[in-house]
């Protein structure tokens, strides 16, 4: 059970995180500062927002469990991270911010259509509202053990609280938020190492022995060479590199990143630095866990005997942090899935507005009128983001994983194909793009029934003889390639692109 001392650091973390919320609260007098913090943020908060978004609760005890149980190979997709951060620092950055766009998609109507902006919308607010409350109750489980909180509470009073700071202060308040919850982290995560290295019997020399001895720190997995049908290192390079230059293409969180700050040099700062500081941070985590496999060498515990290795660090810092230290990393926790929340509200507050109600709702209105609509899409997406989570909670307890894996795979299927060909072919036209779609649209499913196999209802399940072996990780890179190598070769078909599709919106034009 909690104890008060964890107790009282709990509550002073939330308090500290309302209050943000509202000091930012005067600041909002226009769409621009709530869903772009006016462009007057500094690099560094914006490139320490990305770095805590980017580290989720689910990493925060994903991470050290996958360590305690294996090794570092899972890391390698995020070593991926810096060659994609340099692209969104020196190519798309600076394109989102010439362009003026709020919105990632406003672009593809631009170079395409509304109808190509419309596809890409509606994929992202589905893959949101699914992140939102699959975030939020993956949180609920491990606070549950650590606290014996129910679930459903925990559900609740993250979800208000995040929905609450995220109205009232808009992007700023995220933003800083992120930075207070970024040190938290870190706090947390040091705090854990340091407990173990200063446990007599244990320490850093036994710690890196046992480590080296039993090949815990190996990061290079199954170098064979299985075109793409085993989970070996060239999967992951290939998924962690595609994935990654999604997120900084078209992603709606990035481009509000790349907007906030007050000049290109500064845009290019904060991408940078969240490319660079990722990776200790990530190493950090791994590290966590290699500490929890040789302190349970040294240390037997019956309690961790047979049981997943996601709830080892959880159980750890309920019998082994002292009072209130325990509570920081319980924060920690909570703080981790806070950023990814409020995060992935404030973003999907701006498409809802910008994309559907500005674009095809009520048009011409004036900006206070938006920047009430944006509060309101930002409520509403709080309640989305609740309900989901207690749907997952109430229904899809064991089955959450496959279906998970199944819903993101077909929700994030060819946006990163759609958005390069847009920057990187001037010859790319509209029906081209459609046919890529279609093709991306096609082979994602097919891929997705393939990997889930048995998982799924009857009716979706494929014949084993007609699945494809390609490992799940490739789903998103095919679909990627597909949208690109289709839309690329029948754009052939047919007219070029008028002038004013591509005038400033390929690499190429960007100077036009």
């Amino acid at each position: 059970m909690l104890r008060t001392g964890d107790l009282i650091t709990i509550v002073v973390y939330f308090i500290f995180t309302m209050g943000i919320g509202f000091w930012f609260m005067k600041r909002n007098k226009s769409t621009d500062d709530y869903f772009k913090g006016g462009g007057k943020v500094p690099f560094w908060a914006a490139g320490m927002s990305l770095l805590a978004t980017a580290i989720s609760s689910i990493s925060f005890l994903a991470y050290p469990g996958n360590a305690f149980d294996s090794n570092w190979s899972l890391i390698i997709p995020g070593l991926m991270l810096p060659f994609a951060a340099i692209l969104g620092a020196f190519v798309f950055a600076p394109f989102y911010r010439a362009s003026k766009y709020t919105s990632a998609y406003e672009y593809l109507e631009g170079r395409f259509s509304p109808g190509v902006r419309m596809y890409a919308v509606v994929l992202y607010l589905i893959q949101q509202v699914w992140r939102l409350g699959s975030v939020l109750y993956l949180l609920s489980i491990p606070i549950e053990i650590m606290t014996g909180w129910s679930p459903v509470w925990v559900i609740w009073v993250v979800g208000i609280c995040t929905t609450i700071y995220c109205f009232v202060g808009g992007l700023e308040a995220v933003i800083w938020t992120d930075v207070i919850q970024t040190f938290v982290l870190l706090g947390g995560g040091i705090a854990c190492v340091l407990i173990i290295f200063l446990t007599q019997g244990v320490g850093p020399a036994f710690v890196f022995e046992t480590a080296i001895q039993d090949n815990k720190f190996n990061i290079t997995a199954n170098t064979d060479f299985t075109w793409f049908t085993e989970q070996t290192i060239w999967v992951l390079i290939v998924y962690g590199l595609i994935q990654n230059v999604q997120e900084h293409v078209s992603d709606q969180i990035k481009v509000q990143r790349y907007c906030a700050v007050r000049s290109d040099k500064a845009a290019k700062k904060a991408v940078m630095f969240n490319g660079i500081m990722c990776i200790p941070v990530w190493f950090l985590f791994m590290f966590i866990g290699t500490c929890l496999y040789a302190f349970y060498q040294a240390m037997p515990d019956s309690a961790i005997d047979g049981v997943n290795p996601d709830k080892v660090f959880p159980h750890f810092i309920m019998t082994q942090m002292p009072v209130g230290l325990s509570g920081l990393v319980i924060a920690a926790v909570m703080a981790a899935a806070m950023s990814t929340l409020s995060s992935s509200m404030n973003a999907g507050a701006t498409v809802l507005t910008v994309d559907i109600y500005k674009r095809y709702l009520s048009p011409e209105r004036d900006d206070r009128h938006y920047l009430t609509i944006g509060k309101l899409m930002t409520v509403v997406g709080g309640i989305l983001m609740i309900v989901t989570a207690l749907a997952v909670s109430s229904f899809l307890n064991d089955a959450f994983l496959p279906i998970s894996f199944f819903i993101t795979s077909l929700t994030f299927g060819g946006l990163a194909g759609l958005f390069l060909i847009g920057f990187f072919s001037t010859r790319a036209n509209n029906k081209g793009m459609v046919l890529g779609l279609v093709a991306t649209v096609l082979v994602t499913i097919y891929l997705a029934l393939s990997a889930q196999g048995e998982a799924l209802p009857s009716w979706l399940i494929i014949p084993e003889d007609w699945r494809s072996p390609t490992h799940k990780f490739m789903i998103g890179v095919l679909a990627n390639v597909a949208a690109f190598v289709v839309a690329y070769f029948a754009s052939y078909f047919f007219a070029r692109p008028p002038d004013e599709k591509i005038q400033k919106a390929t690499f190429w034009t960007l100077k036009e």
